[in-house]
């Protein structure tokens, strides 16, 4: 099985790409903010633009080496992309689209008709065959193009926002056929988005890119328990609160920037810049502050509410900003609170995280 090792540097407009990154056979997840370089690198391995530096390696073959002066072209790396426009051609049918790859590379007739055969059924778009493409739905123009990268059995696949262009309803079909296809392929894929729900589907590997760079790599589970940055926090829905860790009385708390003052179990962590990180479901609220063991609270006025199903998600903010989601249940007994009301967010000491970071902002 091949695998995907890369380190790579490449001048940007802002910043200077530079990136490691090592893709197994399955789905490994992209993400990043607008700018950080995700199409930018797909652009690198592909072939479409050249690396100043670096080495890709795709299983047993050398695809680029900047010391070594190898530079295989795009048409030979055996590297699929998925543009996010897709790039069908207009004036062919499903079949002739899936097919021309293999027509620019000269494959006989016969056999160009068999490998599109094969690849309409295993696909399940077998009745698309001989409609025109501008007559498709999105999703359905989204499983001829991959379908068309599929044909000249790529050893990679690359994903530019797959789902981006899609309504709720076809996201959800295409994410779940994707799994199943890319699962039967079992070779490299590199999918890029911007979409929540899409991380969490595909939530085994994660990849987060920033500013160029590959900042954290893990499960969905492991980013949202342990983010990097606070574009991995507000991403998955995790509150991060900057401040600095301070010595108080022989005892360590977590002072934030708005003046708020919090414990936390404080496990290799030093006086000095640090972050806080407390999961949403983790904080509970109360129009008066409870008795009981040592916790964590805000006082704060209540700017947001938005309701998702059975839950809740309320921001509350004063010196710094909270958000939790409680049941509907819990909203209800709490008189269904609104915004401008004011309330105490509560969470308790060991809920929080603490981590440093070399200096603020972090």
């Amino acid at each position: 099985m091949s695998i995907l090792v890369c380190r790579l540097n490449y001048p940007l407009a802002n910043y200077q790409l530079a990136a490691e990154l090592t893709v197994a056979p399955g789905i490994t997840v992209l993400l990043g903010p607008n700018g950080a370089g995700k199409t930018s690198l797909l652009r690198l391995l592909a072939g479409l633009n050249q690396p100043a530096s670096g080495q890709i390696q795709l299983g047993e073959r050398c695809l680029f080496d900047a010391e070594k002066r190898i530079d295989l072209p795009s048409e030979k790396r055996r590297i699929g992309m998925v543009f996010q426009d897709l790039a069908l051609f207009p004036h062919l049918d499903v079949s002739g689209n899936i097919g021309f790859g293999l027509k620019m590379r000269r494959v006989s007739s016969s056999a160009r008709q068999n490998r599109v055969q094969q690849l309409l059924e295993k696909l399940a778009i077998e009745h698309l065959a001989k409609r025109n493409v501008t007559t498709l739905s999105g999703g359905e123009r989204q499983k001829v193009a991959l379908a068309r990268t599929l044909a000249t059995d790529p050893q990679l696949l690359l994903l530019d926002e797959p789902t981006a262009a899609l309504d709720p309803a076809a996201r959800g079909e295409i994410r779940r056929w994707l799994q199943t296809v890319l699962t039967q392929l079992n070779i490299p894929t590199l999918l890029v988005t911007h979409d929540a729900e899409e991380v969490a589907y595909f939530r085994k590997r994660v990849a987060v890119m920033e500013q160029g760079k590959i900042v954290q790599q893990g499960s969905f589970h492991q980013l949202l328990r342990e983010p990097a940055s606070e574009f991995v926090a507000r991403f998955v829905g995790v509150n991060y609160i900057l401040g600095e860790v301070c010595e108080q009385a022989g005892k360590l708390i977590f002072c934030s920037r708005g003046g708020a003052k919090f414990l936390a179990p404080f496990k290799q962590v030093i006086p000095g810049a640090a972050f806080m990180t407390v999961l949403p479901w983790d904080i509970a609220l109360y129009r008066e502050l409870p008795d009981g063991s040592p916790r964590n609270h805000l006082y704060g006025e209540i700017r947001d509410v938005v309701i998702l199903g059975d839950r809740v998600r309320i921001t509350l903010e004063k010196e710094d900003k909270l958000v939790a989601e409680i049941s509907t249940r819990g909203y209800l007994a709490l008189g269904e609170p609104q915004p401008g009301e004011n309330f105490w967010a509560v969470f308790k000491a060991r809920e929080a995280r603490i981590e440093n970071c070399e200096e603020l902002p972090c």
